[in-house]
């Protein structure tokens, strides 16, 4: 019962981070079809909008601070970025939902850079989104490191084996 917990808790990690992977290309894409400008004043007036429906601070100021980056000539590698980070977790996530044992390493590999790389650019912006951004992925990790060493614990113990003959 505990293990089924646990394997519907990755499922539902998983698909959350392919969503994701899905609305981080579609951003990347959108910000590299659209002018600075045009990116600057749609996010300061979505900031604008969500503020006087009570938003939180930390968010209305992190958008304010996207798009200042926009303008500032960060548009084209935050498009470039996440198209790459929108791939790779997407092609992560196919991976992992189909119990492809390549996936389970390459995932906790790529989720503990992409971590890295999010407290990094929170020591630069002290965006909260990255904090909690970084918090979810923790918990990704540790699902995707759960099912992995399940899945391994049922392999026959032949396929366990390092020693591969070819």
């Amino acid at each position: 019962m505990r293990g089924e917990y646990f394997h519907r808790l990755f499922e539902v990690g998983v698909v959350l981070k392919g969503l994701h992977a899905v609305l981080e290309l579609a951003t990347g894409g959108a910000i590299l079809a659209l002018s600075p400008v045009i990116v600057a004043n749609f996010l300061v007036n979505f900031a604008a909008r969500q503020q006087q429906r009570g938003w939180p601070s930390f968010a209305v100021d992190f958008l304010l601070h996207v798009a200042r980056a926009a303008v500032a000539g960060g548009q084209h590698f935050a498009g470039v970025y996440l198209l790459a980070v929108g791939v790779i977790n997407l092609g992560l996530v196919i991976g992992l939902l189909t119990g492809r044992l390549w996936a389970f390493p390459a995932a906790l590999m790529a989720i503990t850079m992409l971590m890295a790389y999010q407290l990094y650019r929170y020591t630069h912006t002290h965006a909260i989104a990255l904090i909690i951004l970084t918090l979810f992925d923790a918990v990704v990790w540790w699902l995707v490191r759960h099912e992995y060493l399940e899945l391994r614990s049922r392999e026959p113990a032949a396929q366990q084996s390092s020693y591969n003959p070819i």
